[in-house]
């Protein structure tokens, strides 16, 4: 009695067949995966959004964007500038993160700002228990190269934080030019801005001024429809970690992963955690013919971006989100930037 079989040649077949609609059936997958994505991350927008509405509501003013004070040292009365309580931090207790709004100290100090990094039972020890380094999932986009841990910042001068922080794939809309800290062109025409005391931290920013207060809708003239609130910003750039973190001279003082703090309580470069604007194209990112300067960090710093293929989420002003492509108008985007440019508006039909 003849064994029933396959001939190699029939296995070879069936194996190449199998292979080809597995070569059909990834990109399908994957595009499947990655429109989930999409939809989360549009999700967690809407809710930031919702978020700003309701605070609002209750204060009466937007969320301050990234607020300023002084502290004089004991020793010799010298000022130091340190810049706590981003509007990620002001917006825990309206995402459903009282736990962390909670563990916050809101005190005006430089005491607090230290203990929100540190271990809550020691104030001495910097911690991943800290309230800086909560991590909130409405923050993180799937998409986005985050760890899964919260990050250590540990570049240590005067009016630098330094300790563990969660990371946020979503910065507050800065207008039309927000950049490392102390950029001399660095502007107050956005949603979202340094406010307090210390908002003109050096006098050669002549578009900055001091005592700066919190936008509220009304100012927005350009309409709530035709503002950015918050977009996304991709941490994936090995140009800009080889060629301005990796050199010598350290332009960057962390590599672009790293450039993702919400909670951010020190000095110096608070606004490059917190802030992106419209002086680049979205998606922007550096490229090898970019000199090594602090103008190219400034440059890829200020970019909105995300990994969703051709463009990236924003939360608009009135609480809508859209998908903006990369290759958008840069006047039109330019003109979505700013609060009350009273620019005229087309979109492309």
């Amino acid at each position: 009695m003849k064994r029933k079989a396959f001939t190699l040649i029939e296995l070879l077949v069936v194996i190449a067949i199998i292979g080809v609609l597995v070569g059909l059936l990834l990109p399908a997958v994957q595009g499947a995966r990655e429109a989930a994505r999409r939809m989360q991350c549009q999700n967690n927008l809407k809710q930031i959004g919702l978020a700003v509405h309701n605070f609002e509501s209750t204060y009466k003013a937007l969320p301050p964007g990234l607020e300023t004070f002084q502290h004089k040292n004991a020793s010799n009365g010298s000022v130091l500038n340190w810049y706590g309580r981003t509007v990620h931090t002001h917006l825990l207790a309206f995402i459903e993160q009282q736990a962390i709004a909670e563990m916050w100290n809101w005190d005006d100090t430089m005491d607090a700002a230290t203990a929100n990094t540190r271990d809550p039972s020691n104030k001495y020890i910097k911690s991943d228990e800290a309230a800086s380094a909560q991590l909130v999932s409405t923050y993180l986009c799937p998409s986005d190269l985050t760890t899964a841990d919260p990050i250590e910042l540990d570049y240590a001068v005067k009016g630098y934080c330094t300790g563990f922080f969660g990371q946020t794939s979503y910065v507050a809309n800065g207008g039309s030019h927000s950049t490392y800290f102390r950029d001399a062109d660095m502007r107050a025409d956005g949603v979202f801005f340094m406010t307090g005391e210390d908002s003109q931290p050096e006098s050669y920013q002549k578009y900055l001024r001091d005592d700066e207060v919190p936008s509220k809708f009304a100012s927005l003239l350009d309409g709530t429809s035709q503002t950015l609130l918050f977009g996304e910003r991709f941490h994936y750039d090995p140009i800009f970690d080889d060629k301005l973190y990796g050199h010598p001279t350290k332009y960057s003082r962390y590599p672009i992963s790293s450039w993702a703090a919400w909670g951010w309580t020190g000095g110096g470069n608070g606004t490059t955690h917190v802030f992106a604007s419209t002086r680049v194209p979205i998606n922007y990112k550096t490229t090898e013919a970019d000199i090594a300067s602090y103008a190219s960090v400034n440059m890829r710093m200020s970019a909105f971006g995300s990994a969703h293929p051709g463009g990236a989420n924003f939360a608009f002003s009135d609480g809508s989100v859209r998908f903006l492509s990369e290759q958008v108008n840069m006047v039109l985007f330019r003109a979505l930037g700013t609060k009350q440019g009273r620019e005229t508006i087309e979109y492309e039909h």
